[in-house]
């Protein structure tokens, strides 16, 4: 291998690691939706504790990602995310064994997909400094494509293995994969562990108006986003008479776009000291989606899914940009990163819980359109405050 090789391997290859564990992120939880009738059936399961099952890693996810940070300094950035990916193949394997094994299986591989979520953003900053920004769009690229994978090969996995959990188990493949990476790059990357931050360092950020800006951005762009993920194929289905295999196919596609987005936004965003264009760029496709959904569903159903999708598939790569850039080094990246996604999660899980209750209650779904459109106004103010060239006190 000449010089010039093996220069652009070392330079490539731990972006190459990051992109295919990102992209185990999502498939995971994301195929257990399309077949969830068959795990029910498998299992004997009855609707309300599949609707846990569903549940549970949106709360976990917010739960467990404040942990992140503290098992990085305790192991080491390099260590803790292959821990976290370890762990993710724990749940996958364990959610085969049975009714229980689902549930155990769910909270161990989402605990281990929250520690690496968090984490990635610090580990491609420590790995590649200030032209992280690239790989952080190549990651959220990733994870976007790991979403429309998860979902899209659900049912043809299990018709391929004949049964919904023995389908859901083949995702230990691409994770072993990323275990391989991840083993050989924490091998070449020897870290000291540090104590943990002190528990004021790691609630101050709590405190920062910069930093709470950041967290309540990317809280109202993941409860966009999972609303859509789960009722838009009904909001097609009962106001613009789409059939339930076109809506899911918009479904996916609306999905889909967030990954070329993931890998134009953030180099693109980072040029700039602020974002505040790129916070109006996503607001404004994801509002026309919404309105027009509001106003002519019937009138152009696939324009309405694309716009939305646009919207929101260009505001997670952005979140994800603004934790770097608002940011002063590694360490202050997995802390914002932590609290970020710990209380987002746990606000994106009350958006589709609250457009569905709206639905119940009114047996339409105008006014969760219209809830979904004060979110994302909400959304574009303190993203403009986010957006702001400013950085997260020193001290948080």
């Amino acid at each position: 291998m000449t010089t010039a090789r093996r220069i652009g391997w070392v330079v490539l290859a731990p972006a190459a690691v990051l992109v295919v564990t990102a992209l185990c992120l999502r498939g995971p939880f994301a195929a257990v939706g399309p077949v969830l009738g068959d795990v029910g059936d498998e299992l004997s399961l009855s609707t309300g504790a599949l609707a846990v099952v569903t549940a549970l890693p949106l709360v976990c996810f917010g739960l467990l990602s404040p942990f992140a940070p503290v098992l990085a300094a305790r192991l080491g950035l390099h260590r803790a995310v292959l821990a976290g990916t370890a762990v993710l193949a724990v749940g996958i394997a364990v959610r085969s064994a049975g009714a229980v094994g689902l549930f155990a299986g769910t909270v161990l591989l989402t605990g281990g997909i929250a520690v690496a979520n968090v984490l990635l953003p610090a580990l491609a900053r420590a790995e590649y400094g200030e032209r992280s920004a690239a790989v952080v769009g190549a990651v959220t690229g990733s994870m976007a494509l790991s979403a429309s994978l998860g979902a899209g090969l659900a049912q043809p996995l299990t018709g391929l293995t004949g049964g919904a959990m023995s389908g859901l188990a083949l995702w230990l493949l691409p994770v072993a994969a990323a275990l391989v990476g991840l083993v050989l790059l924490a091998r070449a990357r020897p870290e000291t562990p540090a104590p943990p931050p002190p528990p004021g360092r790691r609630t101050a950020i709590l405190r920062d108006r910069v930093g709470l800006a950041v967290m309540a951005f990317f809280g109202l762009q993941s409860l966009s986003f999972y609303a859509m993920l789960t009722w838009l194929a009904g909001m097609l289905q009962d106001e613009a008479g789409a059939s339930p295999v076109a809506a899911g196919g918009l479904v996916a596609a609306a999905a889909l776009l967030g990954a070329p987005l993931s890998l134009l936004v953030p180099p693109l965003a980072a040029r700039r000291p602020g974002q505040g264009v790129w916070v109006v760029a996503a607001f404004v496709p994801a509002a026309i989606g919404i309105v027009g959904l509001l106003t002519a569903p019937e009138a152009a159903p696939v324009l309405w899914a694309v716009l939305y999708g646009t919207g929101t598939g260009a505001a997670f790569p952005l979140a994800m940009t603004l934790i770097l850039m608002r940011s002063r080094d590694v360490a202050q990246t997995g802390r914002l990163s932590a609290a970020s996604q710990s209380l987002g999660y746990l606000l994106a899980a009350t958006g589709p819980l609250a457009v569905g209750l709206l639905h119940e209650a009114t047996d339409g779904w105008r006014t969760g359109l219209f809830l979904l459109l004060a979110i994302l106004v909400a959304q574009l103010v303190v993203g403009l405050a986010a957006a702001r060239p400013r950085l997260v006190r020193a001290d948080a």
